[in-house]
């Protein structure tokens, strides 16, 4: 069975690295998710162990990093993973140079976590900041697992052929039905996308992630396709306004039939917006309180 593979990108994958693979492989076994989560360098240290100060706090987090060997990023590696997770700003910053084909793939943790922060390397330091810093991935993690899991592929979907995942024009235009359709650009088609899947996990598998991570996600879906409209004629403004008002509407604990609703509406972002889209969602809204 294909398992997508998550990488985690570190400085030497000696420390902070492999332990942030072996905790988000964690979570992920926990909601009985299959993907593969690897870790890798920026500093070609290739072939050494985990360093003893990760190994006894791996120990401590019941983990077990004694068969981790480091491993240098490579192009093999960026090209079959689907999300190039940094360990910090600095790691993302020397994957997006070396790499930059695979720029909209490489994210730091604090960025997929909605937090401003980068976990100190605390190589040569004691052993508590050690275990501080490593829980505090694990909560870093745990905030970013929404927007991890929407990077994944539907479960029936093939893999996409390597490298199509950003291919350009953001606006190209195709014959449909003998006329000219104006496509969106391809960062809100693909936001739209993962939105979407999110939101099948969250029906299919209640309580893999909190409403408040989830609902970031969408607004930051919503947010970025009123940023592309894909003409003159896409209706986003009004219909991403219906959207916001169907958030608001929604319970704090919603249910399969809440996120079901939400999904499809999430989905029509993928393409330009017509004026029946609008007047559909707008009906919709009417009886989104009485949704269960």
């Amino acid at each position: 069975m294909y398992e997508p593979l998550i990488l985690i990108v570190g400085a030497a994958d000696t420390g902070r690295a492999p332990l942030a693979a072996a905790l988000l492989r964690r979570h992920l076994m926990n909601h009985s998710i299959p993907a593969r989560v690897e870790s890798a360098g920026v500093l070609g240290h290739d072939d050494d162990p985990a360093s003893p100060d990760a190994l006894t706090v791996a120990e401590h987090m019941a983990l077990d990093l004694s068969a981790h060997r480091a491993r240098s990023l490579s192009d093999h590696l960026v090209e079959e993973a689907i999300l190039l997770l940094a360990i910090d700003s600095g790691a993302a910053r020397v994957a997006r140079l070396r790499f930059p084909q695979a720029a909209a793939r490489i994210h730091t943790l604090g960025e997929l976590a909605g937090r401003n922060r980068d976990i100190p390397d605390p190589f040569k330091m004691q052993i508590g900041p050690w275990l501080v810093y490593a829980r505090e991935i694990d909560q870093m993690l745990q905030q970013a697992l929404p927007r991890i899991l929407a990077f994944l592929p539907e479960p029936s979907a093939p893999s996409a052929e390597p490298g199509t995942e950003n291919r350009e024009p953001t606006r190209v235009t195709t014959l449909l039905s003998g006329r000219s359709t104006p496509l969106v650009a391809e960062e809100r088609r693909a936001a739209a996308e993962r939105t979407a899947h999110l939101l099948d996990l969250m029906t299919r598998i209640p309580g893999i992630v909190a409403w408040n991570a989830a609902r970031e996600q969408i607004e930051a879906a919503i947010a970025l396709a009123q940023a592309h409209p894909a003409d003159a004629t896409d209706q986003i403004t009004a219909y991403c306004a219906l959207l916001r008002a169907a958030l608001t509407l929604t319970p704090s604990d919603p249910g399969a039939a809440h996120l079901a609703a939400l999904r499809d509406a999430i989905v029509r972002l993928e393409q330009p917006v017509g004026t029946n889209d609008v007047s559909d969602l707008s009906a919709r809204l009417g009886g989104w309180t009485s949704l269960n």
